[in-house]
């Protein structure tokens, strides 16, 4: 059944969710892997990360997105980190680490 959702939630820490497409949710391993195992996560697409506010939930999903949207390109790809506002970078920095992007 896993392989059949189309869509990902990451649900933050504060009750907010992001939804994405299950192509850019897998660039995550964090993601990739709790949807291949057999947890509950796998079957309904939801994954809760109780240790993430939203504001860095969010950023993630953005750069998976950009990741996604610049995968394939064989030119120069614009740099994310201007998107990064400075006073997040070390939370967002343990929180890729965390989820593996």
């Amino acid at each position: 059944m896993s392989d059949t959702l189309e869509w990902v939630t990451l649900v933050s820490a504060d009750g907010h969710r992001f939804i994405l497409p299950r192509t850019t949710a897998l660039g995550s391993e964090f993601v990739k892997n709790t949807l291949s195992a057999d947890f509950l996560e796998a079957q309904t697409g939801v994954i809760h990360l109780p240790e993430q506010r939203a504001e860095i939930v969010e950023k993630v999903a953005e750069y998976l997105m950009y990741k996604e949207r610049w995968r394939e390109t064989k030119g120069e790809i614009p740099d994310f980190k201007e998107r990064v506002p400075p006073e997040i970078a070390l939370e967002l920095l343990m929180a890729s680490d965390y989820m593996e992007c």
